[in-house]
């Protein structure tokens, strides 16, 4: 795939600020870049905060000039960058505050809480609070009904339409509590890989994070990067990815390196045909974000039909047509229509399926027809 100025200096602004190694040299920028273009780019990849970073670092360290003075990059667009960093940083203040004080709250009624993804995977990143924060996802231990009850109790509604999980906001923030960690009545995956990580949460119990100065329970590696790894095969399924994804993958196998049971991982993934396609989300990392070789050593992702779908995985990820409608006017369209968008989006989304299992998409047509039959899915 040939990229343009905007998305070369994107990557080489994430290599700089995620810090895997000795960072490379940014030689220059290139002439005629589009300033605008490029935060707006980095916006919807889910790295905005990232990129200022690798700006800030490559001014200190004398590779650009004074960012201020860069031809091209006005007053008024770097102050939007700026400002638009402090409102990220203040989100995840803010959901580190819920996340200690939903701790509190369940524990008083006799309830553990497990972190899943989130501010668990902020941690992994040179400044913690510049990764985009979405949903806060937790598990209650087998105490999901009245984990409900409780937020109820305090007042909240709680939406539990899902079958997975329930919905609720805290505080202005929304949380998801898990019955399950993935949807186990749509696939027989999900299903398979549900009972995976119950017994590797089982066996090996938790890590602990601190969350400004309180502890806080997160799952091991080696559930981590099951549950991370479907999650994301889910939504590059459902909708695409961007480059925040990949920038976790990334750091997660680079730090967990040593813990990670890899025969088993691939065993397991191998077994529900996605390993190629995690292998090429890890060569992102490995060609475009910095990850180093040696984070890669139990991963063959230099196979010839592996680069081919990076390079595929990666078109999707800077051209997804689907992801340039506004999540708000897909809620508020007209159902049909927004049915058949659907469709359409499943049927251009063929070759993932294919990537999975040969025949998978027609499985997967024939659920979605299903599905549409559905009340509760035409509201």
């Amino acid at each position: 795939m040939n990229f343009s100025p905007e998305q070369n200096t994107l990557f080489s602004l994430l290599k700089t600020s995620l810090c895997f190694s000795n960072r490379e040299a940014f030689l220059e920028i290139p002439n005629g870049l589009d300033w605008n273009s490029l935060v707006n780019l980095a916006a919807r990849q889910g790295v905005l905060s990232l990129t200022l970073d690798g700006m800030r670092q490559m001014e200190q360290s004398c590779t650009i000039p004074k960012i201020s003075s860069l031809d091209g990059l006005s007053r008024e667009l770097l102050i939007r960058w700026e400002l638009s960093s402090k409102k990220q940083e203040a989100r995840n203040k803010k959901q580190r505050a819920v996340i200690k004080e939903l701790v509190a709250v369940f524990r008083e009624n006799g309830i553990e809480m497990l972190l899943l993804k989130g501010i668990g995977l902020s941690e992994l990143y040179p400044n913690p609070n510049h990764r985009e924060c979405g949903d806060i996802d937790i598990f209650l231990f087998g105490d999901y009904e009245k984990g409900n009850k409780v937020i109820e109790e305090l007042g909240i509604e709680v939406e539990k339409d899902g079958s997975k999980h329930s919905k609720f906001f805290f505080k202005g923030v929304p949380v998801e509590n898990h019955k399950t960690f993935l949807n186990v009545e749509d696939t027989k995956a999900d299903k398979s890989l549900e009972k995976y990580m119950l017994e590797v949460l089982r066996v090996q119990g938790f890590d602990t994070i601190m969350v400004d100065n309180d502890p806080v329970r997160i799952p091991t590696p080696d559930f981590t990067a099951i549950f991370l790894c479907r999650h994301d095969i889910t939504h590059f399924l459902a909708s695409g990815l961007v480059l925040r994804h990949f920038c976790d993958l990334a750091l997660f196998f680079h730090k967990n390196l040593k813990r990670i049971d890899f025969a088993n991982f691939e065993l397991v993934m191998r077994e529900h045909g996605q390993y190629n396609l995690i292998c090429s989300f890890l060569a992102i990392g490995k060609f475009h974000l910095g990850l180093p070789k040696e984070s890669l050593a139990e991963f063959t992702i230099d196979q010839q039909q592996v680069v081919a779908l990076t390079n595929r995985v990666l078109e999707d990820t800077f051209c997804n047509q689907y992801r340039s409608i506004d999540r708000k006017e897909i809620e508020t369209m007209w159902v049909p229509r927004r049915k058949l968008l659907g469709v359409n989006q499943l049927v251009r989304s063929k070759w993932k399926y294919d990537s999975i299992e040969s025949g998978l998409f027609f499985k997967s047509l024939i659920f979605r027809v299903f599905q549409n039959f559905q009340t509760r899915n035409w509201k």
